[in-house]
């Protein structure tokens, strides 16, 4: 998986994004790496993530199936119950990086991560189709 890892920059008085893309370390979850997984294509490189605030309430999540998406969480995070999968999607986590991997539709399904720091229990509401959005997402609290 490469993520993009942004930074701000002013020049003159203008702001500007610049992303730059890494590979993060894996921990794989649902029962498999994603580089087993050949129907899905990298996430490829964004200037801007989309921006979702967390205040308790679950955030849903629209996937493009067969498209790598990566959700950035406010601080690092661990799945609040190792059982938890989705159907015909591997979920990767490093860090404060989680990575999806659709291979296929689904409906809307509930996992929960707990931050490391702070103790929140996060949810998501994950779904995949074809119109999904590939942008990656930015959760701040």
């Amino acid at each position: 998986m490469v993520v993009s890892r942004c930074i701000r920059l002013t020049v003159l008085g203008v702001f500007f994004s610049l992303c730059l893309p890494f590979t993060p370390a894996r921990a794989e979850v649902n029962g498999g790496s994603a580089d087993m997984l050949p129907d899905v294509r990298p996430m490829g490189e964004w200037v801007e993530f989309r921006k979702a605030r967390y205040g308790g309430s679950p955030i849903l999540l629209h996937l493009r199936s067969g498209y790598e998406r990566a959700v950035v969480m406010p601080e690092p995070i661990r799945l609040l119950d190792d059982t938890q999968t989705l159907p015909g999607c591997a979920v990767e986590i490093d860090t404060d990086v989680i990575g999806f991997f659709p291979t296929r539709n689904f409906t809307r399904q509930p996992i929960r991560f707990v931050g490391l720091q702070s103790g929140t229990v996060y949810e998501l509401r994950v779904r995949a189709s074809p119109q999904g959005i590939r942008q990656p997402l930015q959760i701040t609290r």
